[in-house]
């Protein structure tokens, strides 16, 4: 694997009860800057997964470094039971079962079987063909679920599997952001349905990258910039090494008093090109885009062409979150 591969990170969608892995090529166009990856798990009790989830997303954790999570329905609670927040950078969690016990106990009654005939008999076949068994029960009883990795949940006013409440709970405990869709069904399938789950995830794409201050109006990352490097660190030897380079390729005199920069879009000074000479900046400022992934004409902008073409990464962080 290339180390450009490993840079830009991956996807990994985990499907739910009766699903496909290869319903991750639906998310390769909301990620185009990222690997799409399809799970095919093989568990079918939660300490199965646990095994198997660990073990794969750790691999892929050292085999991309970067790894988010889509998680639907019961694989939402495979995934967050298998304890494996560890290695995601952002999960986003389509209908999840956050409360297991809830379920079975829902089975049983509507079943119109005890606990003292499930402890009994071991497994009991429903009506329904699901099929109860008190290990499970006792598992899910004695091993609480717990996440810790940044989430986003989408829940559907219908959904007839999960309250409301009980996402709720889960979203409210675990510091994730709940969106809902009305009329949203628990599996989401419609067209209607699936132009909101696309707008939720770009949605969220888009709030990552105007909260991150330091990626420019032109998707470049100011964080990497020697100059503001040199201004957070008062680093005067940085800055005229900085000024000897930038001169010797503009074939301008810069001198090291202007290497003085907080970031593109970020308060404080600026360098005198991105303070009033970058067409780009003034560009998007005149028109109160947050950057130029909020630009309908980002495609056939020459002016932004002359970074995006040098810079695949930029281009990747407008697309992946702008409307362009």
């Amino acid at each position: 694997m290339s180390s450009t591969e490993r840079k830009r990170g991956a996807v990994v969608y985990v499907h739910g009860l009766g699903g496909s892995p290869d319903e991750a090529k639906y998310y390769e166009e909301l990620f185009p800057h990222k690997k799409v990856i399809g799970f095919d798990y093989k568990s079918t009790t939660p300490w199965e997964a646990k095994e198997e989830f660990g073990f794969n997303f750790k691999s892929l954790k050292n085999k991309y470094g970067e790894l988010y999570l889509i998680a639907n329905s019961i694989g939402a609670y495979f995934s967050i039971n298998a304890g494996i927040d560890g290695y995601i950078e952002k999960a986003y969690f389509i209908s999840p079962v956050t409360d297991m016990e809830e379920i079975i106990v829902g089975i049983m009654k509507s079943s119109g079987v005890t606990e003292d005939e499930l402890k009994e008999k071991g497994v009991i076949k429903t009506p329904s063909g699901a099929d109860l068994s008190w290990e499970y029960l006792l598992y899910v009883r004695d091993n609480p679920i717990k996440w810790n990795a940044p989430s986003e949940i989408l829940y559907g006013s219908a959904d007839k599997l999960i309250p409301f409440e009980t996402v709720k709970k889960f979203a409210t405990g675990n510091n994730a952001r709940l969106t809902v869709m009305e009329g949203g069904e628990h599996w989401f399938h419609t067209d209607e349905q699936m132009l909101f789950l696309n707008k939720w995830i770009k949605d969220d794409l888009k709030r990552g990258l105007v909260m991150n201050k330091l990626i420019g109006y032109c998707g470049l990352d100011c964080g990497t910039c020697e100059a503001r490097i040199a201004t957070a660190n008062n680093d005067d030897e940085l800055r005229v090494k900085v000024a000897k380079l930038w001169s010797e390729l503009n074939g301008v005199e810069i001198t090291p008093g202007m290497i003085n920069c907080s970031g593109c879009r970020v308060d404080g000074v600026k360098t005198p090109f991105c303070d009033s000479l970058c067409a780009i900046r003034k560009c998007a400022m005149a028109k109160k885009f947050e950057t130029c992934g909020d630009c309908s004409e980002m495609k056939n902008c020459e002016k932004l062409a002359m970074i995006t073409g040098n810079n695949e990464e930029a281009l990747k962080r407008l697309l992946a979150a702008g409307n362009g």
